[in-house]
């Protein structure tokens, strides 16, 4: 407002900041509007419209408050839906099911529309947005290998004018430098590939949603694949996708065979008392399998199957592997014969055929030393009359004077004298408390895998630990490389039952004397460790 107060004038006051004034003036105290709608402009996917307001547009819990705009889409039936408060400030409209490509829809204030302060709706009033072009909602196969020759499926979300599909559609590959086209699958082949993904009957009630194609040239092993759905894909109505959409697949390796058993290190023989194993990158039918056959000399073995029955219980028509079960003679040599031609499940012939009939051996029983019961056992006192309670430990291939470790925690009646009496105890065996004997079972507990952290190793171990020669060893150790007992005090050195010659132990099961007590044992074995301890440990390798 600008004019005089009492008898003294205002200065003068520039035109242009009087008309930015007045303008600011003719505003209201308090705007309410719109501010954010969605969706806006093309989208692919749509089954809400959010309205949210600058401030209280309906009264908090109102279950009866009018919708404050309508929703109109040229498709009447896609566009059946409902709308709801969220809040006083949010409402939301929400379409029965997505709406297909080519739908155009607005959402406008309904008039008049005020706050719950009175105020009248101002600013933008109606928004439009459209659903766009044909787009898949979702790709068969969706992961995993594909086949040379694969059949796609693509589930779009609405459908889409075939006419456009093919000249808009294309695989690319890096073994060929330039577009692959696509062609279109119809037909018997398309019938099998729908019913195969258990999607025949939706494709019949909507055949255009529901694409069926392939790449126009066989594509080479183990490349990398894009199906491209381009830009240009219409609704039966004329609207075309506009955005590009690629899905990554790796084609099969070629069809090969690979042969595997357990062996004492990557350089020994196969070992004789573990299943022998060909396996398949590719199904092969179970006929051509049961055809497979292990030799030695006059002796065959056939194969156990993998994949023997199928969910309804029938034998499953193709397999992916075979395995011979031993024991296996020592140090022989066999023989594995496939049957001729052999091919998989989409007529590929063996890559590496050349390599069969392939030769296998066996090594020599490997090396053995194994308590009866690991980590804890009871031995019974009185089992045999005469003669002291005796720990079983299985030995087989290792040194015919082979040491071993016993640290004895407690005497029989919790005693020194008690610890003294008993044949073969240490002189200078102290009793110990009930504290100690559990923190013992816990140790060797844990201790009771084949990694433990190098810091645990660290502080239980006196001797040195072995060296890191491998990402896996680290932060970690082998617990078979490490000794608990080295170096503590009370710790006897056992000496086991001596074998007729100096060569290596036949397997026999040999017991421990132990006195009645708590015991910790350990038995240690250089051809244990030569046989299984990785060679970066150096030598000797003990175990």
């Amino acid at each position: 407002m600008v004019g005089y107060f009492g008898n003294r004038r205002p200065a003068a006051v520039p035109g242009r900041c009087i008309a930015a004034l007045l303008a600011m003036l003719a505003l209201p105290a308090g705007a309410f509007q719109i501010i954010q709608l969605s969706p806006q402009g093309e989208v692919a996917q749509v089954r809400q419209v959010v309205a949210k307001f600058d401030e209280p547009a309906t009264r908090f819990g109102d279950a009866k408050a009018a919708d404050p705009l309508v929703v109109r889409c040229d498709d009447a039936v896609a566009s059946q839906g409902s709308g709801r408060w969220n809040n006083e400030r949010e409402w939301v409209f929400e379409f029965r099911r997505d709406l297909p490509p080519g739908v155009r829809c607005t959402a406008e204030a309904r008039s008049p529309l005020a706050s719950v302060a009175n105020q009248p709706l101002r600013g933008t009033t109606r928004f439009a947005f459209n659903t766009g072009g044909p787009f898949v909602s979702r790709v068969h196969p969706g992961y995993g290998p594909i086949d040379e020759d694969q059949f796609f499926v693509l589930q779009l979300n609405g459908p889409a004018a075939l006419a456009t599909v093919q000249p808009n559609t294309w695989c690319t590959s890096d073994a060929v430098g330039e577009r692959i086209p696509t062609r279109l699958i119809d037909g018997k082949p398309r019938e099998a590939v729908l019913a195969l993904r258990n999607l025949a009957k939706a494709a019949a009630r909507e055949p255009l949603r529901y694409v069926t194609l392939a790449c126009n040239r066989s594509l080479s092993p183990s490349a990398k694949v894009q199906l491209v759905w381009g830009a240009g894909v219409a609704t039966p109505s004329g609207v075309a996708n506009t955005v590009e959409k690629r899905f990554d697949f790796a084609v099969r390796e070629p069809f090969s065979a690979t042969f595997s058993c357990e062996r004492e290190n990557a350089q020994a023989a196969c070992l004789p008392i573990r299943p022998m194993q060909l396996s398949f990158n590719a199904p092969i039918a179970r006929s051509a399998a049961q055809a497979i056959r292990l030799r030695s000399g006059d002796r065959t073995w056939k194969p156990a199957l993998s994949g023997e029955s199928d969910e309804d219980g029938a034998k499953a028509a193709f397999v992916t592997g075979v395995r011979f079960d031993g024991l296996f003679p020592e140090q022989a040599r066999f023989t594995l014969e496939l049957p001729p031609s052999l091919r998989d499940d989409a007529n590929r012939p063996l890559r590496n055929a050349d390599n069969f009939p392939l030769q296998v051996a066996t090594g020599a029983m490997p090396p053995l030393a194994k308590f009866a019961a690991a980590p804890f056992g009871i031995v019974e006192r009185f089992a045999e009359p005469g003669t002291p309670p005796l720990l079983p430990v299985t030995l087989r291939n290792v040194e015919a004077l082979l040491p071993a470790s016993q640290l004895r925690i407690a005497g029989g009646d919790g005693t020194a004298a008690g610890a003294a009496a008993a044949k073969g105890s240490v002189s200078d065996l102290q009793p110990k408390t009930d504290a100690d004997i559990i923190a013992w079972m816990r140790r060797v507990q844990f201790y009771d895998r084949f990694f433990v952290p190098r810091s645990a190793a660290a502080r239980d171990v006196k001797d040195p630990l072995p060296p890191s020669v491998n990402e896996s060893d680290r932060d970690a150790v082998q617990s078979r490389m490490v000794s608990l007992l080295k170096g503590r005090l009370h710790t006897r050195t056992l000496e086991l039952p001596k074998p007729v010659s100096n060569d290596p132990r036949p397997f026999e099961v040999v017991g421990i004397p132990l006195t009645p007590g708590f015991h910790v044992l350990e038995i240690e074995s250089a051809r244990l460790g030569e046989a299984l301890l990785d060679e970066k440990f150096g030598t000797p390798r003990r175990f």
